[in-house]
């Protein structure tokens, strides 16, 4: 219930420290027990205090520079912060578990086949001592193989893998889930999106929505984009599901790299998208300002908020966007233009604020109607904020990570 960051307090927000680092963050600072827990691209999990000191790092993988997309490539995956355990992704495409005190590792889990192109971009889900979390390709250049995507249940507290669901039929690959995992309470299931298109026939799976159950990891539904609305050649599905609610209906909802967010009801997924609204220019980049992976936020009072990378907006050509969609229908009710693309996902501050970053600034809108309230341009970021107790905590693609409040 966070309410120091509000409609009257957001224009007069400050930067109160800066942590240096000259490695990207991308991942999604956490906040756990006075600490905040975030990784960066040099391979570190860090640890932090509420001044900005150091409290631990510890590093969790190499530095990767062949295959990936940006080098070198690190920890990406948002930690898990639960009963003073610390779960994560490393670069070694390994799933860790650190006491969230100093560290130390209490057990690491190889996640797919040894020595290949496979990295874990997406962050780690932990319900009723259960860890899920899934496998994609590092990067696609050439010479660089593709692999079969899987997504992982792992015990909690000794790493061990109790289920493991292949989303391409054994012997194919693509597949790859590098948005992270969603739980519905409601019914027990766990939703993802896949990427990378196979090379099989008889994948149902990439390029799509999947629903399985918790316990088993059976499917229990899916649906996957049509060709003819895939629009590029790696027309991965990379935002991360959201669940919300339209007139009462239990819905999910996921952006694409073809720019479209599409909503579908959750009892019939494999019965398409009830609605689909273009919000993003096609294509296959977008950290070059394609199409969305950005995850949308559902806010009770009516409104989805839904953001990614380049588009138009009453005919003005827009580098990114942050839109407000009735989730009935997935129109707009006010769209604002952004000077560059969102890559993270949108955060609700809980008091009728939004924050969001493009790569050229921090900036925080009225959600009721996407007045602008605050804009910082001092830093380029690019990783979604983290907002505890009236602070809002962001990394830097290139300068470290900051804290801003009233």
């Amino acid at each position: 219930n966070e309410t120091i960051i509000n409609l009257s307090s957001a224009p007069h927000l400050r930067q109160h420290w800066a942590y240096r680092l000259g490695a990207a963050i991308f991942s999604q600072p956490v906040v756990a027990s006075g600490l905040i827990y975030w990784g960066s691209f040099d391979g570190y999990e860090h640890a932090t205090n509420m001044s900005g000191q150091q409290i631990w790092s510890q590093k969790l993988g190499g530095n990767i520079t062949q295959c990936a997309p940006v080098s070198p490539l690190g920890i990406v995956s948002s930690a898990a912060v639960v009963n003073g355990v610390v779960y994560v992704g490393g670069s070694d495409h390994q799933l860790y578990a650190l006491n969230a005190s100093n560290g130390q590792v209490l057990w690491h889990t190889l996640l797919g086949v040894p020595n290949t192109n496979t990295f874990l971009w997406d962050s780690p889900l932990v319900v009723n001592n259960t860890v899920y979390i899934g496998t994609a390709t590092t990067g696609e250049s050439v010479g660089c193989k593709l692999i079969a995507g899987q997504f992982f249940a792992l015990n909690a507290s000794t790493g061990s893998i109790v289920h493991t669901y292949n989303s391409v039929p054994a012997g194919c690959v693509g597949g790859g889930i590098w948005s992270s995992p969603v739980y519905d309470a409601s019914d027990g299931s766990i939703y993802f999106t896949a990427g990378t298109q196979g090379n099989c026939n008889t994948d149902h799976i990439s390029i799509g929505i999947v629903k399985l159950n918790a316990s088993t990891l059976t499917l229990v539904s899916s649906w996957q984009i049509p060709l003819i609305q895939r629009k590029t050649h790696d027309a991965d599905f990379a935002g991360t599901p959201t669940l919300f609610n339209a007139n009462g209906q239990n819905m999910v909802g996921a952006a694409d790299k073809n720019g479209i967010f599409y909503a579908f009801r959750r009892a019939s997924l494999s019965n398409g998208p009830v609605w689909q609204t273009p919000i993003a220019t096609a294509g296959a980049c977008p950290q070059c300002g394609q199409g969305s992976i950005s995850s949308a936020v559902w806010w009770g009072g009516g409104m989805l908020y839904v953001a990614g990378g380049m588009t138009t907006i009453n005919g003005h050509a827009c580098g990114g966007s942050l839109r407000a969609l009735n989730p009935t229908n997935g129109s707009f009710i006010w769209q604002d233009c952004l000077p560059g693309t969102v890559l993270g996902a949108v955060t609700d501050t809980g008091s009728r604020v939004l924050a969001v970053v493009d790569g050229t600034a921090l900036t925080l809108v009225n959600a009721l109607t996407g007045a602008s309230l605050y804009n910082n341009t001092a830093n380029k970021y690019y990783g979604s904020p983290s907002i505890s107790n009236g602070v809002l905590y962001v990394g830097s693609i290139a300068s470290g990570l900051f804290a801003f409040g009233t």
